[in-house]
């Protein structure tokens, strides 16, 4: 992963942060001790970003492809919203 700060065309800007707040909420809450693991260690805000800006990267190429709203958010959001981790704990 690069260091340097992701560039986000202008029309993808205005989303990025709406975004970092929702996904911020959902680390926070689904799994507690991944982001307080990557907050001890300093890199939750960089790691947070670099994902929600790809997700937004995600968007316009799905957009660009004519893909419908719903699925070009399912695509960009799959990796994005974590789970809880108590469904992890679940699975088989």
């Amino acid at each position: 992963m690069s260091n340097e700060p992701l560039r986000l065309p202008p029309k993808e800007t205005a989303n990025f942060g709406p975004l970092k707040a929702m996904t911020k909420t959902n680390w926070e809450q689904n799994n507690p001790k991944l982001a307080q693991a990557l907050k001890k260690n300093g890199t939750f805000e960089q790691v947070l970003e670099s994902r929600v800006g790809q997700a937004i990267l995600i968007l316009q190429q799905c957009e660009e492809k004519g893909l419908a709203p719903d699925q070009a958010r399912e695509l960009a959001y799959e990796d994005l919203f974590l789970p809880s981790a108590e469904d992890e704990d679940d699975e088989p």
